[in-house]
């Protein structure tokens, strides 16, 4: 059976030294102008894609933001801002 001083030397802290943490951090993610983004993608498709990049001379990033640029147009919306 557990008493109150057992409980008492489970939390060593004072309720002084619990308010007195400072607040977590806000994060920042997303807050600058640009931000990097990721996704995944077969090994065969990535080596095609390297070479398109390679023979075009540019980024695969580049090739990327045509691509999702070019969707945005079909659906008549502007496209991405490119190299900005």
């Amino acid at each position: 059976m557990r008493t109150a001083a057992n409980r008492a030397s489970v939390n060593p802290l004072s309720a002084e030294e619990v308010v007195a943490v400072p607040p977590p951090r806000v994060r920042a993610r997303g807050q600058k102008p640009m931000v990097a983004m990721s996704f995944r993608i077969s090994r065969q498709d990535w080596e095609r894609l390297h070479l398109l990049a390679i023979t075009d001379g540019v980024s695969i990033n580049t090739l990327t933001l045509r691509g999702l640029s070019k969707l945005f147009e079909e659906r008549g919306l502007p496209g991405l801002v490119i190299g900005g």
